[in-house]
């Protein structure tokens, strides 16, 4: 068995560190973490005959993806893809008649639980995306599972951002087993040859007037119900802009959790903190649109729901629904939209980031008013696109049918597009994992471009810095690993 690659120098150090205890790898995207994957998965071949291999990843795409991948670069060998699609027994006689096996973790799961296989002769697991394997995911049940029924366990673990958390990288070393920690990043000294540029741009753009006041009208429902909550010492401030739509929902959790009677009548209150901290999202990053169809789902909740019912009879609420509506009548658009038409090129392929489904449909209509604009949606499945539907658009885009790529947050994870110009964030998103994963898209194998449009003095601007800090602390973690020489010694040491 061989491999049809020629690997690069850091890829062969990491790759001899792998070999001798489980490895976590933080490398950026685009620099061939696969391909240490490959180079170690022919060693346990080699020195383990007859044993598998299973390589698991969050999603079908990302399995085929790496499935693909091993069949070009491997000489000999049995590959398949294991999900949710196939049937249990078919699956059993795949998983036997397999040396090289792509799966998502939650198959394997259920495989495992329901003994149609067990893990005594795999002598390697790739966990890619291992970023997940917090909390109770399928990632953290298979790797304790593995290390007691496996002969001759092996983990390599692969990410190209931890998080930003020291805590976190812990929780991931320790959920995997890891004893070693390979980190490289665009500047180190074996990778930064191989680093194509990346320019990132932001691109700032005004709120109209009429949003404005909308805007203000919301903030003032919003405050009426903080300073409600902090005069009851059930939070610390008032200001808005220290509270998060993530806050509030963790505080109702928690609220409820109490079971104190004397809590009980915040915790309507709380919600309603809630879906006008939503009804800001959406009317500052995504427009009156999505604005006014929340809107109406709140209407329909008035008898049902204590919360909306609350709001309904606030007068600002109630001017601020009433704009809504009318400025959805006269056609008022974000103008992120119209932006968008002004930087997308024909002669670019191009991927638009958005967090909102619905969004991906409006920016579609949008950018096909220019007859040389050929934009498709990737969404997830839970969205309402089969595993088959994101395969064949991937496909289809890679293969130049369509030249702008309008995704959820399906397409952030390790998808290979080649030869991707440029990355727009529609809205800036507080989490460095996640804006790592966007960026990642573009200069992968040529330079590329990454543009940020990021509407002024919103919760826009919130999140932007909000991740660039994340970002900015897990280089600094990841700085502290490889100056401490994380691979003798623990997390907790520094």
């Amino acid at each position: 068995m061989k491999l049809k690659l020629t690997p690069r120098i850091y890829q062969e150090k990491i790759f001899a560190t792998a070999t001798k205890q489980n490895t976590l790898v933080i490398l950026p995207t685009g620099l061939g973490k696969t391909i240490i994957a490959l180079m170690l998965a022919v060693h346990r071949l080699k020195k383990i005959p007859g044993s598998k291999i299973l390589f698991l990843a969050p999603t079908k795409p990302l399995c085929e993806q790496h499935k693909k991948t091993f069949e070009k670069n491997i000489d000999e060998g049995n590959f398949t893809v294991l999900t949710g699609a196939k049937k249990p027994d078919e699956r059993k006689k795949l998983w036997e008649n397999s040396t090289f096996i792509f799966a998502t973790p939650q198959t394997i799961t259920n495989d495992l639980i329901s003994g149609k296989i067990n893990f005594n002769n795999v002598s390697l697991i790739i966990f890619d995306e291992a970023h997940r394997a917090v909390g109770s995911y399928d990632y953290v049940f298979l790797a304790k599972n593995y290390m007691k029924q496996s002969k001759t366990p092996l983990i390599l673990a692969l990410t190209a951002s931890p998080g930003s958390e020291k805590e976190k990288i812990n929780e991931i070393c320790n959920n995997l087993f890891i004893k070693k920690i390979e980190v490289r990043d665009e500047k180190s000294p074996d990778v930064k040859q191989y680093v194509e540029k990346m320019s990132v741009e932001k691109i700032f753009i005004d709120l109209p007037e009429s949003l404005k006041e909308l805007k203000e009208l919301f903030e003032k429902a919003l405050k009426t119900r903080l300073k409600e909550l902090k005069d009851a010492n059930i939070i610390q401030t008032s200001d808005i802009t220290k509270i998060r739509k993530r806050d509030m929902l963790q505080l109702q959790g928690k609220l409820v959790a109490t079971k104190e009677p004397a809590f009980f009548k915040y915790v309507s209150t709380v919600a309603a903190c809630t879906k006008i901290l939503h009804c800001l999202e959406l009317l500052q990053t995504q427009g009156i649109k999505p604005l006014a169809r929340f809107l109406e789902k709140l209407k329909g909740q008035y008898y049902r729901v204590k919360a909306t019912k609350q709001l309904m009879n606030d007068t600002n609420f109630r001017e601020a629904m009433a704009r809504t509506f009318e400025l959805e009548t006269k056609g008022i658009e974000h103008p992120k939209f119209g932006k968008l038409l002004d930087i997308i090129s024909p002669n670019e392929k191009t991927i638009v980031f958005t967090n909102y489904r619905n969004t991906v449909d409006r920016i579609i209509e949008f950018l096909q008013t220019n007859p040389e604009l050929n934009p498709t949606k990737f969404i997830g499945q839970k969205q309402g696109m089969s595993q088959k539907e994101q395969i064949k658009i991937l496909s289809e885009f890679k293969d130049g049918v369509y030249n702008v790529l309008v995704s959820s947050s399906i397409g952030e994870e390790g998808l290979d597009i080649p030869e991707v110009q440029k990355v727009i964030f529609f809205e800036p998103i507080p989490s460095a994992l996640r804006a790592i994963q966007r960026r990642g898209r573009t200069a992968r194998h040529a330079p590329g471009k990454v543009i940020l449009l990021i509407t002024k003095d919103t919760i826009d601007e919130k999140y932007y810095w909000v991740s660039f800090h994340k970002e900015r602390r897990m280089k600094k973690v990841i700085g502290e690993i490889k100056e401490n020489g994380k691979q003798q010694r623990k997390l907790e040491e520094f």
